[in-house]
Parts: C-alpha cells; sequence; structure tokens
C-alpha cells in the first residue's frame, strides 16, 4: 500500500476518512467518491487498514472518540439496555442540535423513543459544519421521528437591527429547505441599511476597509468591537498586508496570520535566497523540504556553500555537484538549480516561478489541504506584482508583526485588536461592525461546494450566519478583477447576493478608488454571466 508510486494519503489523510465514514454514516467508497476522488483507488487498501485498525483496537481493549458514540449506539440498539436508560433518565435536551451528526441524532432519539420526553434547540439556518461531520437533516427530520411534537419559533432577535434582519431574512427565504420564519428586532431603531460595496480588485478592497475601521476608532469604536469576515483564508492576504502596513493590530480567528503558516514560511525561504544567497536559516529550510536530504547532508552542503558569495557560484559549485552524486536527493536538487539559476528581474515571476517549483512538494506535504493552501501562494504573488523588486517585498513581509506595534497605535497596550475570522469561527458571536469581504462566486459559495445542491445550501447557510453577526452596520464587499495563477480574471458577485429580494435589501455603493457606475464589469449590477459574455463575445465576431 505505501509503496504504490502515485500520490497515496498520508496518515492524517487516512485517520480524516475513516472518522468521517463514521460520523457522517457513509461507506469508505462514499466518502473517496464524494470528497476525497483522487484517493479513490485505495479504497479496498483503507478498508483493509480499517478492518485491521479495528482488529486491534478490540484486542487492546481500546476505543478512540469516535467508538465512544459507535459503541454507545451500539448498546442504545439492544432493547433492555435503552429501557433501562430510559427509566434512569426521563427527560432529554440536546443544544445546537443542528450541529450534531447521523449518529448524534441517532443516539438522542434512541435515548427518548421509550418516553418520547426529548427537547431539542437549534437554528436550521445556521447548520454549517458538515466538514466536521454534522448533518442539517438532523433537525429537519425531528417532527417525522416524534410526531406530534411542539415548534417553538424564537423569532425575536436581541442582537442585531431590523435593517440587518431584513438581509437576514431574505436569505432565509431563498433557503430550499428550512423551517419557515421571520426575524423581528427588539430595538426600535430600524438601524443603517446595510451597504453592497463594489471594488476593483482586492487590494482597494482591503484599502477601503482598513479607511472605515480607521475611520470608526477616531470617533471612539474599540477596534475590538469591529470585524472582518471571510470565507476563505487566501483572499484576507491584501487585507491582512494593509493592516501590517499600517500598524493597525488585528487577531485572527480560525487560522493563522498568513506569514506564521508553514506553507508561507517555505516560499519566503526561496525567495530570500535570491535576495541574500548566504542566509542559512533559508537555505537550510529549503534543503530539508527536498526528498532525500536529511539534517546531515543539509549540514554538509552549507558548509561548503560559506566561501561563496553569489547565488549564482554556490549553485554550480555545491548544489549542481550533489545532484549529480546519484543520491536519492539528485533529482530535487536538479529542479532547485533549475529554479535558482534562471534570472527573473519582475518579483512576480520569480514568485510565479517559485510556486511552480514548490507546488510538488506542497502537494506531498499538506495532502489534507493543499489546494487552499496554493491559493494563499497564489495571493502573495499577486501582491508581489505591486513591488519593484523582491527586496522590497520581503522587506514589507518582514515587518514586525501589528500586535507587537499596538503601542505605536493607540495609548494603551491592553485594549483588544481588531478581529478577522472565518464565518465558521464567528458563529455564536457578535460586533458593532461586521466587514463581509469577498462576496463573489467561487468564494462564497466556495467553487469546491457547488457540485451538488446540498454543499450549495450549506453555503447560504453560511451567508445568513454572517451577516446576522452584525449589530449596529453590516457591510458587504465584492471586487471585480482577480488572478489565477497570473492571469487576470473577473468575478462575478455571489450567486445569493444576486438574488433580487437580498439586494433589494441592501445599499449598493462604489469604491470611488476602483469601479465606477459606468462600468459594466461582471461584479456590477446587471453584469454578464459566462454565458452572456461568450454570447457577446461570438456575436462581436461576427
Amino acid at each position: 500500500f505505501y509503496e504504490r508510486q502515485k500520490r497515496r494519503p498520508r496518515k492524517d489523510m487516512l485517520r480524516k476518512i475513516l472518522s468521517m465514514s463514521v460520523n457522517k454514516g457513509l461507506s469508505l467508497e462514499g466518502v473517496l467518491e464524494r470528497y476525497y476522488p483522487e484517493f479513490l483507488q485505495f479504497a479496498e487498501e483503507i478498508g483493509e487498514l480499517r478492518r485491521k485498525y479495528m482488529e486491534y483496537k478490540v484486542a487492546s481493549q481500546c476505543l478512540d472518540y469516535d467508538d465512544l458514540l459507535l459503541y454507545f449506539k451500539l448498546l442504545l440498539e439492544n432493547e433492555e439496555i435503552r429501557s433501562r436508560i430510559a427509566e434512569r433518565y426521563r427527560h432529554v435536551m440536546v443544544d445546537e442540535f443542528q450541529d450534531t451528526n447521523t449518529m448524534q441524532g441517532d443516539i438522542a432519539c434512541h435515548l427518548a423513543a421509550r418516553h418520547g420526553n426529548i427537547l431539542v434547540v437549534g437554528d436550521d439556518a445556521q447548520s454549517i459544519y458538515s466538514f466536521r461531520g454534522s448533518s442539517h437533516e438532523n433537525i429537519m427530520r425531528f417532527p417525522d421521528r416524534f410526531p406530534g411534537c411542539r415548534i417553538i419559533k424564537l423569532e425575536d432577535n436581541y442582537r442585531s437591527t431590523q435593517a440587518i434582519l431584513d438581509v437576514g431574512n431574505a436569505i432565509l427565504d431563498n433557503m430550499a429547505n428550512k423551517y419557515q420564519k421571520c426575524l423581528k428586532a427588539v430595538k426600535k431603531d430600524y438601524g443603517e441599511k446595510p451597504c453592497l460595496i463594489y471594488s476593483r480588485d482586492a487590494h482597494e478592497e482591503a484599502a477601503w476597509v482598513v479607511d472605515r475601521i480607521k475611520e470608526f476608532y477616531d470617533q471612539g469604536m474599540d477596534l475590538s468591537h469591529q470585524c472582518i469576515l471571510f470565507r476563505s483564508s487566501y483572499i484576507t492576504i491584501p487585507l491582512q498586508a494593509e493592516l501590517g502596513r499600517r500598524n493597525i493590530p488585528f487577531a485572527i480567528y480560525g487560522g493563522l496570520k498568513f506569514y506564521e503558516t508553514a506553507h508561507v514560511k517555505d516560499l519566503i525561504a526561496h525567495l530570500r535566497l535570491f535576495v541574500n544567497p548566504k542566509d542559512k536559516l533559508a537555505w537550510s529550510r529549503v534543503l530539508l523540504l527536498i526528498s532525500g536530504l536529511g539534517p546531515k547532508t543539509a549540514e554538509q552542503m552549507l558548509g561548503e556553500m560559506a566561501p561563496y558569495e553569489s547565488l549564482e557560484s554556490i549553485v554550480y559549485t555545491v548544489i549542481d555537484r550533489y545532484a549529480r552524486s546519484g543520491g536519492r536527493y539528485s533529482d530535487g536538487l536538479s529542479r532547485l538549480s533549475g529554479l535558482l539559476g534562471t534570472g527573473r528581474p519582475n518579483p512576480e515571476d520569480v514568485c510565479r516561478s517559485v510556486i511552480d517549483y514548490y507546488e510538488p512538494l506542497l502537494r506531498e506535504k499538506f495532502d489534507l489541504d493543499w489546494n487552499l493552501r496554493k491559493n494563499d501562494l497564489d495571493a502573495l504573488a499577486q501582491i508581489s506584482g505591486r513591488y519593484d523588486s523582491v527586496r522590497d517585498f520581503l522587506v514589507d513581509l518582514a515587518i514586525e508583526p501589528p500586535e507587537r506595534g499596538v503601542k505605536d497605535f493607540h495609548d494603551t497596550i491592553w485594549e483588544r485588536p481588531l478581529i478577522i475570522s472565518t464565518i465558521h469561527s464567528a458563529k455564536g458571536l457578535e460586533w458593532r461592525n461586521v466587514f463581509l469581504i469577498g462576496a463573489v462566486d467561487g468564494v462564497l459559495p466556495s467553487s469546491y461546494t457547488t457540485r451538488d445542491n446540498e454543499g450549495l445550501e450549506e453555503e447560504r447557510r453560511l451567508l445568513y450566519v454572517a451577516v446576522t453577526r452584525a449589530r449596529e452596520r453590516l457591510w458587504v464587499l465584492a471586487h471585480h478583477e482577480g488572478r489565477n495563477n497570473g492571469i487576470h480574471t473577473f468575478n462575478r458577485l455571489s450567486r445569493f447576493i444576486e438574488a433580487p429580494n437580498v439586494r433589494a435589501s441592501l445599499d449598493e455603493k462604489y469604491d470611488s478608488g476602483g469601479v465606477s457606475g459606468d462600468n459594466t464589469g461582471a461584479v456590477l449590477p446587471g453584469g454578464l454571466s459566462k454565458d452572456d459574455l461568450l454570447e457577446k463575445l461570438l456575436h462581436s465576431m461576427k
């Protein structure tokens, strides 16, 4: 199994596949086909691995976390045991029922099957954790499992203004599988109408958001009372760079700051070699990424590099010689030599070359989410195109993290920072001001979720969660231009925002530094779909 030449799942991935099969109640083949089709060829071997793992646990009298649910469910399927538990526990209460997985839903129903005394609390419109195994169907099927149950709708909202709730209600109305409800604000003031802001690109979007945050801060609003929400981490990189440039402290919920992630550190290490060939730390990180090259060989190579000053001489005298040695690392060093041996004056060209070289290493090192990490690197490459040199780009990336420069921005170091959060991590939280960035198709909804209606509906629920985090003010932001592997692309406004009832609940405005009202790009009102654009292009060529 581990000797196959094709890319194989690593142990973390194998653990995730086995756990997902248990929590989602799917066969291994079902999990692989739906979520990891690239590993479908290993279905038989993974099945054998699961059987041996289960044999080991039984023989060792051990349980893992999934077994705690599995064994409990098996116990409850025994009529005698179920009756004894029902006699002892006369009432069953479950909170956040929309976040339970299939097996947890079955357990709750087994516990109450005898007496029917069960209360579940949840919001079907906030079921957003299917990637952790949660099942939206649990809360939707509850009345079928307990006929005659009483459904109590909590529609009074103590958090948001009615203007913000109008956006949430519009999104609710468009959901396919839901309990019908309409949120009503307890606050008497209708509030400011939420805004839909159009910008030219992610950089102008970031600058606009930071300007507004600074404006409210100067008016006396704490940074911690403002939040920027996002669906995918790579779209925050221009924003993080802008906040760092202006020395505004921020904290990330649901991830690391981009310069703290391993894949970004790997990219930066390669770039540093183009600026300073004597950088031993960068060389060490770069060399140890190469398959078959260990710490001892890397240390030996670093010693031999010491007398040489230029990158060209290091590549020619050390890298190329080791590449010709016939060792297990020869092919890897040959690829590295090809990367470092070609001069590329343009910073973005250098970044793209490093990313092309690094991608096979990225796939091998991070098979769980390599594609998401690749998006981060592409975003960094796009940012590098705004600089005159690789050195200038690295200088800005090397600026001390903003939270360590708090004293320069405000009077007290005890003030809490601005929050940048994934929508998933923001559930249950609230802020006075909320900025939702990246409201374009391919980001929200994510391009990875549009293959089936179930995934698409969960993305719609994710948007609902995002807009209902705001207490006083809400901005939804979309940018017109994007980049994909160095190619200019044109974004389309999120299909969820494009719905007429949602658009009607938003006040549409244009960033004066970005897209003008005369521009009819894809993200503007009346924007062209791909089919419409194709038809227009074909018509123009007749």
